[in-house]
């Protein structure tokens, strides 16, 4: 929204529109301070302002250009401002342009790739470590073989439930509840999922979510 038209009610004026313009709002460099110009319709003319305003340090200051005559008009004005810039104009969402999406999903894979590490074993198991959390928080294990037939089948390895502690037995059961839901196997406390190679990458996406949600919701 790049034009915000607001009615106000003033004392003398009675009601008046007053518009905030977006798309001729200015920055800092660094994006702490911006400046929005604004004008206040008064009966057959207009007065016009700027909002020197941070949000990060919660501060306004309004510049005027054409000020109100009336002391108490402006005062009232100034106060509307400060009331609506801050518990209303900065949650206002913009648009996000195609270009913009493309670089924040083009950032996100990049950073995502960058966290996940993976490994070959001297037995040629497929090993790879991905961030619960935050990048340097606790590391998910998923092991991923492959079998003779030319089929995989991805592995905790007994990690998930070996990890509850006997108080915790409900938890776990719930748990083991969902993998069936879900059509994940358990062999001696360790959770396998098989997979056919054209189906292995939804497979690992699939399990990766599964385990991720028992650490975040249960172990963390």
């Amino acid at each position: 929204m790049n034009l915000i038209s607001k009615i106000v009610f003033l004392p003398k004026v009675g009601k008046t529109r007053m518009t905030f313009y977006r798309n001729r709002r200015k920055a800092t460099k660094d994006k702490t301070t911006f400046s929005l110009p604004f004008d206040l319709q008064l009966e057959d003319k207009l007065a016009f302002g700027e909002i020197i305003y941070s949000s990060v340090f919660r501060s306004c200051r309004i510049m005027w250009n054409e000020t109100p005559e009336d002391i108490q008009i402006k005062e009232k004005a100034e106060e509307f401002i400060k009331e609506f810039l801050f518990g209303t104009l900065l949650t206002t969402t913009e648009p996000i342009e195609f270009q913009e999406g493309e670089e924040i999903f083009n950032d996100f894979i990049k950073f995502f790739g960058s966290s996940i590490k993976y490994r070959i074993t001297g037995e040629g198991a497929f090993v790879l470590n991905i961030p619960i959390g935050a990048q340097h928080a606790k590391m998910l294990k998923i092991v991923l073989r492959k079998k003779d037939t030319g089929d995989y089948f991805l592995s905790d390895e007994g990690i998930i439930l070996r990890s509850f502690r006997p108080h915790e037995r409900g938890q776990r059961e719930r748990v083991i509840f969902a993998t069936k839901k879900i059509g994940i196997e358990i062999k001696e406390d360790e959770l396998f999922l098989d997979s056919s190679p054209e189906e292995l990458s939804e497979n690992l996406y699939k399990f990766i979510q599964f385990v991720s949600a028992v650490y975040l919701f249960y172990l963390m």
